[in-house]
């Protein structure tokens, strides 16, 4: 396909991109909590398809990363994340009726935008470094034992693959690293995991989540989430996808990513899958490692639809083929290129505070949603501070 749709190795390379980001959640979701993993991909899968033919470039599905973390560390049941699914696109679906886009504009300043992208790259690096050198977080997820002393040799293996592969057309780069996870993988558990590969899906329930605890889904899962999603799946998505795409990206608006965000949580909700959201890592992710047109999310969501389809029933299994040092690797590479988008504010000391304030209280909390409300807080302030400066300034001219 040419134009706005093209499909080759670079495609299918920059459609894995993100997977470092998608997988290790959505294990946990499927082996800790019991969710459907045949509804948790297909509906991830159409969602990506969806965005693919929309947008026309490169736009991820994740799981909302608060709501997924919390939901393992807890060990909340199927159907409450499932209604914690449903209610947050019942949210969003609303807010997409509306035009945000100048409200948007005034709370998401370039500053915070920026300081949102950093403190992401942050935790993406430190989410890396946990998966290579086997917190006890990533251990229970895949079944892997992992040693540092492996964890640091498969993670200068995928960084001498990043490199040597950065610039090749004919081997792109997450392509050669999943193969050589998977070569990894397979030597490591002898393929065990394939012996219990057999065809054959997990039946979704369709239906409206009801009978759940209001406590557990509205104030442990959603309301962390609620403002990260904003700030990181809407806002900070489309200012990350204009800075990749340029004209190509005129659709991937706040008002749109509400709308599509909203949709697919709707769908999984309904039939027993997880939350998503979009992502401005995502977007990093998918970019760095080749893709540039939609016919790389129809792919891997095409890859998603019809793993669900077929072996709905052995995905966990066959997940567990990708060690997870290998994603933490991947996904320190994609924090550190994500966080390379600040570069713009460097030269406004103004700007520059808020970025590195947002970052930093994001690497001392863990908490992107606090940094964030500091973020906007100290914004404020500053501007305020600069505001009362220039307006002594004015009366001072004025006076002499």
């Amino acid at each position: 396909m040419r134009g706005r749709f093209r499909l080759d190795l670079n495609e299918i390379s920059g459609s894995f991109g993100d997977l470092a980001i998608f997988l290790p959640l959505a294990i946990g979701l499927v082996t800790v909590n019991g969710v459907n993993a045949t509804s948790l991909f297909l509906s991830a899968g159409l969602l990506y398809i969806v965005a693919g033919l929309y947008y026309g470039i490169p736009i991820p599905v994740q799981p909302l990363k608060a709501t997924s973390a919390i939901a393992i560390v807890l060990a909340v049941r199927p159907e409450a994340i499932s209604a914690a699914a449903f209610w947050m696109g019942v949210l969003f679906v609303s807010v997409s009726l509306f035009n945000i886009n100048g409200l948007f504009g005034k709370i998401f300043t370039r500053p915070i935008v920026r300081g949102i992208q950093l403190g992401l790259g942050i935790l993406l690096v430190k989410g890396g470094l946990s998966a290579l050198f086997g917190s006890p977080s990533m251990l229970s997820i895949g079944g892997w034992e992992i040693s540092p002393v492996f964890g640091a040799l498969v993670g200068a293996a995928v960084a001498g693959i990043i490199v040597l592969s950065r610039e090749n057309r004919r081997y792109p780069a997450a392509l050669a690293v999943m193969a050589f996870g998977i070569v990894v993988g397979g030597a490591s558990t002898s393929f065990a995991a394939l012996s219990s590969v057999s065809l054959g899906w997990i039946r979704p329930e369709w239906g409206i989540p009801a009978g759940v605890d209001f406590y557990t889904v509205f104030i442990v899962l959603l309301l962390p989430q609620i403002p990260l999603t904003f700030a990181n799946s809407v806002v900070a998505t489309a200012d990350t996808a204009d800075r990749y795409y340029g004209e190509g990206a005129r659709k991937v608006t706040p008002r749109a990513l509400a709308a599509t965000l909203g949709i697919g949580n709707l769908f999984a909700g309904l039939i027993g899958g997880m939350p998503v959201c979009h992502g401005s890592g995502g977007v990093t992710a998918h970019y760095r490692f080749g893709a540039r047109t939609g016919a790389a999310s129809v792919f891997i969501g095409g890859v998603f639809v019809l793993l669900a389809l077929l072996f709905g029933k052995s995905l966990p299994d066959l997940c567990r083929l990708l060690p997870i040092p290998v994603l933490g690797a991947l996904l320190i590479h994609i924090g550190v290129q994500h966080a390379r988008l600040v570069r713009d504010v460097l030269d406004s000391a103004h700007e520059s505070a808020v970025v590195a304030a947002i970052g930093l209280v994001t690497l001392a909390t863990g908490n992107l949603a606090i940094a964030f409300g500091g973020g906007i807080l100290l914004n404020a302030i500053i501007a305020r501070l600069l505001w009362r400066s220039a307006s002594r300034k004015a009366a001072q001219g004025m006076s002499a």
